[in-house]
């Protein structure tokens, strides 16, 4: 029976991870439920197999870290204000759990272990093919049919990612987790020449990604990988020292500048020089991260409530060609801004001793394990090596970017991590400390996220489909009975996300185009009442905000709409559309001396600026002139 489980538990959990490698590359949740439920399978199904037999002990310390880790982002992500926004933290953390919990345990096998990497030397063949359809051309090719790459027309691959910095880092992993296998890791010469293959090809797309901040992760991680293998020669055959010095600073020299010779026009451009004069916006993003950090320094906002705060606290000197952020591009000051000083000390411990624990089996291959083999040829060492010059590459690589909030990067994350709990120290001299209980706890930690995940799959997952599908209907055919059909479905099975009640609120406004005002109030009334559930559930977003006070105006609760467009003053005190529907809302009700005055304001805004307040304004002068 446990051999059937087994037989069962590993295909699923290799497509849980093919599937999110593939379609979980962006940072919401539509196309990483498959990969959800698939997780959510393989976790029940490991912990029906009962205690798995183990050759290495696990590090209680590296679980009891990464307990306070997830017990806290969890408890954060449920008590976040705008429950549908923490929801897409929470579901990545849960599957990021699957994998960790499972990479630690019962994939601590060299065999299955071996397998799961197998997996990601797929995906990024995978990601590289794609890359060359994009580098051909084809900018927006995406692999999923009837969809676009938003970034298509920066001229950087993507592979199955959507934004080009997100495919960097996984590259970025993969080029120095093949280099280290390649160097460390068993096998034959074929082996070791696909991998040295990969990891070099891997390097190469980081270039044509083009993100300065992979690069830097990459060199980072690099210089780690160099550092702890001459330790390790040190440690183990002293005399090649010298000689891999000599080879490894002639074969960086020589891929360094290959790589500079062949894209130095795109790395200039992304660093500044010549076509690119505006400088990059992240300096301004992560001052109003901070900003809503330093309203909430304990506990942070919420999960995911950067995606208001960058709006709210736009500083007034940012860049006016900047967009809406979203992410603070930077997962460290992220941290800070979603979950406080708390979550940032969590995350910091839980890395330092998962870290720490992967240099103490270096100490332990060297000191106990090679004098009885007398080879440094081991799985196990190229895992451990690889882990953890391959998170340091993307904890660097953070500084400047948001790739944990994406499903594939973070669950490759997790499986560093879950290497570097049980990197595979056999009978230690000394026996690693037991923290009682913790073990338990992780078995029951597995469970619940398992069960989870899969009713978050059956739920929220068909509730994001019909949502999307209602989003493809075309509202002019039928008059949008079709796309409000589907977004009654969608808030059927999910009325907890504002993003439902907004779009059938809209749908239900726009369906009125061309009924008479006594037709049309019947449905505009019922515009209202979504657009208030809207409202509730997420206050923070200034967008609803104004089309709640665009739907009381239609129906003539004008003290109501004035209410609403003031909450969206607040929500984006320096943005021009707020301004505008408040001109609006005053040049309707001929209050043209307010309106004036709102109008000029509108012409002083510092975000979202657009030249059709001009126009507006020149029409409220010919309606006040006499």
């Amino acid at each position: 029976m446990k051999k059937l489980i087994t037989a069962l538990f590993v295909p699923v959990l290799v497509l849980a991870l093919l599937g999110a490698g593939v379609l979980g590359t962006e940072t919401r949740l539509l196309f990483y439920w498959p990969a959800c439920g698939l997780l959510g399978v393989a976790a029940l199904l490991a912990v029906l197999r009962g205690k798995w037999p183990l050759r290495s002990a696990p590090s209680d310390l590296a679980f009891a870290t990464a307990l306070l880790f997830g017990l806290y982002f969890i408890v954060r992500c449920v008590t976040s204000p705008v429950i549908a926004w923490a929801r897409e933290d929470l579901f990545i953390l849960l599957g990021c759990a699957v994998v960790y919990i499972l990479s630690a345990t019962a994939l601590s096998h060299r065999r299955l272990r071996m397998m799961v990497f197998v997996v990601l030397v797929i995906l990024t063949l995978g990601n590289l093919a794609v890359g060359f359809i994009h580098f051909s051309g084809q900018w927006t090719f995406h692999v999923v049919p009837g969809y676009m790459r938003s970034f298509g027309d920066v001229h950087r691959i993507g592979g199955f990612y959507n934004n080009p910095n997100h495919l960097a880092a996984f590259l970025s992993v993969m080029s120095l987790f093949t280099a280290s296998m390649a160097l460390f890791g068993r096998g034959v010469a074929s082996w070791k020449l696909l991998l040295v293959f990969v990891s070099l090809a891997s390097a190469v797309g980081v270039a044509l990604t083009v993100s300065r901040g992979a690069l830097v992760g990459l060199g980072a991680g690099a210089l780690t990988l160099v550092i702890l293998g001459l330790w390790v020669l040190r440690k183990t055959y002293p005399t090649l020292v010298g000689k891999v010095i000599l080879g490894a600073t002639a074969l960086t020299a020589l891929l360094a500048f290959g790589l500079s010779g062949v894209f130095a026009e795109q790395l200039q451009s992304r660093a500044g020089i010549g076509s690119f004069q505006q400088g990059d916006p992240r300096t301004f993003i992560w001052r109003a991260a901070l900003a809503q950090y330093a309203e909430h320094p304990a506990l942070g906002a919420g999960a995911r409530m950067f995606y208001a705060g960058c709006v709210k606290y736009r500083t007034e000197d940012s860049v006016s060609w900047m967009k809406d952020a979203l992410f603070a591009h930077n997962e460290w000051v992220q941290t800070l801004a979603d979950y406080g000083w708390v979550g940032l000390v969590f995350v910091t411990l839980m890395l330092s001793v998962h870290l720490l624990n992967g240099l103490k089996f270096l100490r332990w291959f060297t000191d106990e394990r090679f004098p009885l083999k007398a080879t440094i040829a081991s799985d196990n060492l190229g895992f451990t090596i690889g882990a953890i010059t391959a998170l340091i590459a993307m904890l660097v690589h953070a500084v400047f970017e948001f790739h944990f909030h994406v499903p594939a990067t973070a669950l490759t994350g997790a499986f560093l991590l879950g290497i570097l709990t049980n990197p595979g120290i056999e009978d230690p001299i000394s026996r690693p400390r037991r923290i009682a209980g913790v073990r338990p706890l992780m078995k029951l930690s597995l469970v619940l996220a398992g069960a989870t995940l899969l009713y978050g799959t059956w739920a929220f997952g068909r509730a994001d489909y019909c949502f999307e599908k209602g989003m493809l209907q075309k509202t002019e055919e039928d008059s949008g009975r079709a796309r409000i059909a589907l977004l009654n479905k969608a808030i059927m099975l999910d009325p907890t996300d504002a993003k439902r009640w907004l779009q059938r609120g809209r749908a239900r406004q726009e369906s009125v185009a061309g009924r008479t005002d006594a037709e049309a109030k019947p449905e505009l009334l019922l515009a209202v009442t979504d657009l208030e559930s809207a409202h509730r559930l997420n206050p923070a977003d200034f967008l609803i905000s104004l089309a709640l006070a665009d739907a009381y105006a239609a129906v003539e609760r004008n003290e109501d709409a004035q209410k609403s467009i003031s909450d969206a003053l607040t929500a984006a005190p320096l943005f021009m559309e707020p301004r505008l529907v408040l001109a609006v809302h005053l040049h309707r009700q001929s209050r043209f001396a307010e309106a004036e005055e709102a109008y000029l304001w509108t012409s002083e805004a510092k975000a979202g600026l657009s030249n059709e307040w001009f126009a507006l304004y020149r029409k409220m002068l010919r309606d006040a002139s006499p």
